[in-house]
């Protein structure tokens, strides 16, 4: 159950959140209404793991209805525009944050394929299956320090359709054997559909200027940004030279004034073995670097072929700042792996990705900062606190919502222990209970068919 006065925790957070706002626009500050539902809804996204307001109004037991909670999130004059950064702001001021490393991707979900409402749904390949489904695309920028690791900025990747269709004609030309002297030339890129490396300078953009006190060590991404233009625009951006990523072993790199492929060159040479600390566990890894000029990038770069001891082939690795140890830059690609473990528990447990069918551009990117709000709020619960100060672990996002979710109805237990009538309230809630539980036929029992007629006709 959803209790109305939320739990301390989420109405200490949205508190705080309001008072970061207030610094950076006192105009923009939250009422006290919309303080309310923003800790409602925070509190029904964790405890029903989705952003559907008619089950927050089930688990209010009708306490809100689903026409006002809609309201307030479509009408109300929130400054959506302000509240990830205040409470990027808060968690970083509370946790005294200094430093980190940031980290980009991207992921997808999947939507269903008649949707006409969703904003930025495309063809996506399905890299489990084969075949394309529609869903949308986020990227995401996470930032890693040594006390803990947060999202602190996203936006929504749609492909340029002009673009597509042309890609679509050119490989069926292709494939016919027709001259590229006689294909269509490619479509100039239309501004409103930039590029995920364009809107990942963005994301680092925003960050660096909003946050700017912060020191950034290195930006890490996978191989889909490795490219020159993200590496110089990363680094012009930040201050910071060290930009890391991994390219695949057909790119070209310069050996002695000739290009060959760089998982050519490093299958001439066996890497050493060694255990290293990565992510505060001992792994084994085989690894040589070196450092060359990358054709694509048109600049000298460390190259770093490494395999882990489970894997059998060599991934290849490819760092800005050459002046890194080659085993400082393993240690911080190893972060990488932190964005995919956020992206899961994204997915898994803040409600967004489970059930997300706000309309339009807005719709969707409030829902997604209502998300991440759940996520920065998780770091003000009590328990998550007392790890902090204790210099222990931090909980999990699974164990920390499971947590939230007893805590929910102990509290609504309590407001009927406590109450001058308990029976009386008892009898309530369990009329409510009863009326908005109902339950509902299923097509998978098929009730009044006459199986006698399944014979044969003689």
């Amino acid at each position: 159950m959803i209790i109305g006065d939320s739990l301390p925790f989420i109405q200490d957070y949205v508190l705080a959140l309001n008072e970061a706002i207030k610094l950076q626009s006192p105009d923009a500050a939250l009422t006290r209404i919309q303080r309310y539902w923003l800790s409602f809804v925070i509190l029904g996204l964790l405890v029903t793991n989705t952003l559907c307001w008619a089950r927050f109004e089930r688990f209010s037991c009708g306490t809100y209805g689903i026409s006002s909670i809609c309201w307030m999130f479509k009408k109300a004059k929130v400054a959506w525009n302000l509240l990830l950064y205040a409470s990027v702001a808060k968690i970083i001021e509370y946790y005294g944050i200094k430093s980190g490393v940031l980290v980009v991707d991207d992921t997808d979900s999947e939507r269903s394929k008649n949707t006409t409402q969703i904003a930025r749904v495309h063809k996506i390949r399905d890299k489990k299956r084969s075949g394309f489904y529609s869903g949308q695309n986020i990227v995401f920028l996470l930032l890693v320090t040594d006390k803990l690791s947060i999202p602190v900025g996203f936006t929504f990747y749609e492909p340029d359709p002009a673009i597509t269709a042309w890609k679509i004609e050119d490989k069926r030309l292709r494939k016919k054997g027709v001259a590229k002297s006689f294909r269509p030339m490619a479509p100039e890129r239309n501004p409103a559909y930039p590029t995920k490396i364009a809107l990942s300078l963005k994301l680092l953009n925003e960050f660096t200027k909003g946050f700017s006190p912060i020191r950034i060590k290195a930006i890490i991404a996978d191989n889909l940004y490795s490219s020159k233009e993200f590496f110089d625009g990363a680094t012009k951006l930040t201050g910071q030279p060290q930009v890391i990523s991994q390219i695949k072993k057909t790119q070209l790199i310069n050996v002695n004034g000739k290009f060959v492929p760089v998982g050519d060159f490093f299958a001439s040479y066996s890497g050493k073995t060694e255990e290293v600390m990565l992510r505060h566990a001992p792994k084994k890894i085989t690894y040589r670097s070196t450092k060359f000029k990358v054709k694509s990038h048109d600049k000298r770069l460390y190259v770093i072929a490494i395999k882990y001891e489970d894997e059998p082939e060599y991934r290849y690795l490819v760092a800005n700042d050459t002046t890194w140890r080659d085993i400082d830059i393993i240690k911080t690609y190893a972060f990488r792996w932190l964005v995919e473990v956020f992206i899961q528990d994204w997915k898994s447990y803040e409600g967004w990705d489970q059930l997300a069918m706000q309309r339009g551009i807005d719709g969707s990117e409030h829902g997604v900062i209502i998300s991440l709000l759940s996520d920065h709020a998780l770091h003000f619960h009590q328990d998550q606190l007392a790890l902090y100060q204790n210099k222990e672990p931090a909980a999990t996002v699974g164990s920390l919502r499971e947590k939230v979710m007893t805590e929910s109805l102990l509290a609504f237990i309590r407001n009927i222990v406590a109450s001058d009538d308990p029976k009386t309230i008892f009898d309530e809630y369990a009329s409510k209970i009863s009326e908005f539980f109902q339950l509902k036929s299923s097509i998978k029992h098929m009730r009044g068919i006459d199986m006698e007629e399944l014979q044969p006709q003689i």
